[in-house]
């Protein structure tokens, strides 16, 4: 009598997250679906420095801020699951306020990556989502330096990846609304000519990004 409760109640509960699974499913997210869309996001930095050498206190710091457009294209491979291309247009600035410094000194730069991209749909409500997704990006920038009147260009190869959480709304099964918190991790490298010699500078670079952006669904027909 117990086992066959047990089976009963086990059966009930399939049942239940089957018809769940069947109701959440967004026709947007099924098999076979093209999806279109773009994201941007935006970090704004602000560091303060205090020297104290026991007779002159120096203050200082830099500010700095980040931007990006990311267009994507991508394919479901099966339910729920999308695999494309995207590409990463950032542009940063940096200034550095601290007294020691001999000038201002100024950073600036444009980034264009290219790279693939994933993501994971976990549909719920209809017409809502939540998705871990994940992308790779490579390409190189192009960096202007100013140190007082004096100026030097640097040619720089960086690679980035970044993953994280999302959540999307839908509407009509064919536009999407959402946003993301990613990871990102990124490494660059770059050769620049000082007082006549090359120098090679290796960077690693980690922050968390923020970004609201919108997807369009298409299927074969």
């Amino acid at each position: 009598m117990k086992s066959a409760l047990r089976s009963t109640f086990a059966l009930t509960v399939m049942f239940l997250l089957g018809q769940f699974t069947l109701n959440a499913q967004n026709e947007a997210l099924a098999g076979g679906n093209f999806a279109i869309g773009t994201g941007f996001g935006y970090v704004n930095s602000v560091t303060s420095i205090q020297i104290d050498n026991g007779g002159t206190v120096l203050k200082g710091g830099n500010t700095g801020y980040q931007l990006h457009i990311t267009p994507t294209i991508g394919y479901f491979i099966t339910n729920n699951f999308v695999f494309g291309l995207g590409m990463d247009y950032l542009v940063s600035s940096t200034q550095d306020n601290t007294q020691t410094t001999a000038g201002t000194q100024r950073t600036s730069d444009t980034k264009l990556l290219f790279g693939p991209y994933t993501r994971l749909y976990f549909p719920f409500a209809g017409d809502q989502a939540l998705f871990l997704g994940a992308v790779y990006g490579y390409g190189k920038s192009d960096t202007e330096l100013s140190i007082g009147a004096e100026r030097q260009n640097a040619n720089t190869t960086l690679m980035t990846f970044g993953a994280g959480p999302g959540y999307s709304i839908f509407s009509n099964g064919r536009v999407s609304l959402e946003t993301q918190v990613k990871y990102n991790y990124g490494i660059s490298r770059n050769i620049i000519s000082v007082g006549g010699a090359n120098q090679t500078t290796r960077t690693l670079t980690t922050a968390w990004d923020f970004v609201i952006g919108m997807h369009f669904y298409f299927n074969r027909r």
